[in-house]
């Protein structure tokens, strides 16, 4: 839709709205209404209050996974929770995964077996390319922590290293309720973003696997392995110098070190301990969720 550009005072330019816009938004003279400016143009939008979203659930029996159910109804954009349960160890669960996932939100009334969770400040999606960038290179530094304290057999700090999971998992989080709450953004498709941040997190949650499996198993790496590992943080440092700085011309080359990296692992297994060959399905499993988002990659940005 096209609009003439019509001289107001000295230096302003107005245009006027489409007739539809006003009537669908119900708009009136003196109204204020919210203008946003960004990169990828202007964005005219009617200033609405934001609709309050409440959920009621059972988590009664479901320990093993209330985790997850709460995440997902935190990263759908639900403000209000009425949660029931049914033992000690699921509101110890509930109240854990408060504090872990859900900041801004507090308990405002616990009963014997249900507990009310509100959100009593606002969301501040601004900073959620700071965010998605603190995200990725979380994920990163794991890998890169793993490399050294693999090479130092350091099975103490591996231990360590698994738990920057937790704070991947609060950053991703916010940046997929980001998404769900329809924020507006800079980048050109939102919907990609979304898969490539849910499986970058299986990809920390590979890592911390990992970081377990060899710890608890005191695991002492082959030379080969370790090599392996290195090349697998600098495949993820190449998806994320794509992600942030997008560049069609490079997609072949994460291509062909998918495929070298990939040859390497199925000729180290051959040559390795049983318990060092599930080290080796692991870096696989991780380097293949990457390399299966050069798909929505492309979609953000072509």
């Amino acid at each position: 839709m096209k609009r003439k550009l019509i001289k107001h005072g000295e230096s302003s330019l107005t245009i006027s709205l489409p007739r539809s816009f006003v009537k669908d938004n119900n708009l009136k003279k003196g109204q204020e209404i919210e203008v946003i400016e960004s990169e990828r143009g202007l964005f005219i939008s009617p200033e609405k209050s934001k609709e309050h979203k409440s959920v009621s659930i059972d988590v009664s029996n479901q320990l093993e996974v209330i985790r997850k159910i709460l995440g997902a109804t935190y990263k759908s954009g639900y403000d209000e929770l009425n949660i029931k349960f049914s033992s000690f160890e699921e509101i110890k669960e509930i109240k854990q995964a408060l504090q872990s996932q859900f900041a801004g939100y507090e308990i405002i009334k616990q009963e014997k077996n249900n507990i009310l969770i509100k959100k009593i400040s606002e969301d501040d999606f601004e900073q959620f390319d700071n965010v998605i960038r603190r995200f990725f290179i979380i994920v990163n530094e794991m890998a890169s922590d793993i490399k050294e304290a693999t090479e130092k057999d350091d099975f103490h700090w591996l231990k360590s290293i698994s738990l920057i999971k937790y704070e991947s998992d609060r950053l991703a989080d916010y940046c997929r309720r980001a998404i769900n709450l329809k924020f507006k953004s800079n980048y050109k498709r939102l919907g990609p973003i979304y898969t490539i941040i849910e499986q970058i997190e299986k990809v920390s949650d590979s890592y911390q696997e990992l970081c377990e499996y060899i710890s608890n198993n005191k695991i002492k790496l082959s030379e080969k392995t370790k090599c392996i590992i290195n090349k697998q943080v600098e495949f993820q440092s190449l998806f994320y110098s794509l992600f942030f700085k997008f560049d069609i011309s490079r997609m072949n080359e994460l291509k062909k070190a998918k495929e070298g990296l990939q040859e390497e692992i199925k000729s180290a297994t051959k040559r390795t301990s049983e318990k060092e060959v599930y080290v080796l399905v692991i870096i696989d499993r991780a380097l293949n969720i990457i390399y299966s988002l050069n798909g929505p990659l492309m979609a953000i940005y072509i």
